[in-house]
């Protein structure tokens, strides 16, 4: 019998924004397979085709989503108590997303955590689609006063090209680098 593991998260993108979550997964390392269908499929590692463990899947946000976050959009921007309790939650969302839900992959060495972390921020900077949609928030190392654990390496990423819920928040993603013990 296989070990009790993690089989999946599913994650939502945009209606129109398939290619655009594929590249956003390439840039995180990973290999996204496209079978045509509801989802695509994103191995982990790229080397390894698990399709029951280990995996993302990303689908379209139903139209339903969408109006709901388009409403909620609009109320968030509007002064009040909702826009103005918004309005803290996210300050606190981007300066210290170690205290967001978020998703973490492992990488390998520091040198693979830090390529893509450099991917990351260049495409932040140049690349038209992902301009404003996806950057680097905090990198924590060992010897840092916020770190959560000196057995590891931390870089915090957002964006709002795919979420595991509300698209118009955004999603963190944790890349880890584990110091050997």
């Amino acid at each position: 019998m296989d070990p009790r593991r993690l089989t999946h998260v599913e994650l939502l993108h945009r209606p129109g924004e398939r290619a655009l979550a594929q590249r956003l997964f390439e840039l995180l390392g990973c290999r996204p397979v496209d079978r045509g269908g509801h989802f695509f499929s994103v191995m982990v590692d790229p080397a390894v085709t698990d399709w029951r463990s280990n995996i993302l899947y990303a689908s379209e946000a139903t139209p339903e989503q969408c109006r709901f976050e388009d409403a909620l959009t609009a109320a968030l921007d509007t002064p009040g108590p909702l826009g103005d309790s918004a309005r803290a939650y996210l300050d606190h969302f981007r300066s210290r997303p170690q205290y967001s839900a978020h998703f973490g992959l492992r990488c390998a060495t520091l040198g693979e955590l830090e390529a893509i972390v450099a991917r990351i921020s260049e495409a932040s900077e140049t690349d038209p689609e992902l301009a404003g949609r996806i950057e680097v928030r905090r990198i924590f190392r060992p010897e840092d006063p916020d770190a959560a654990t000196d057995t590891m390496v931390q870089a915090f990423l957002h964006t709002d090209v795919v979420a595991t819920g509300l698209l118009c928040l955004g999603q963190h993603i944790e890349l880890q680098w584990h110091v050997p013990q």
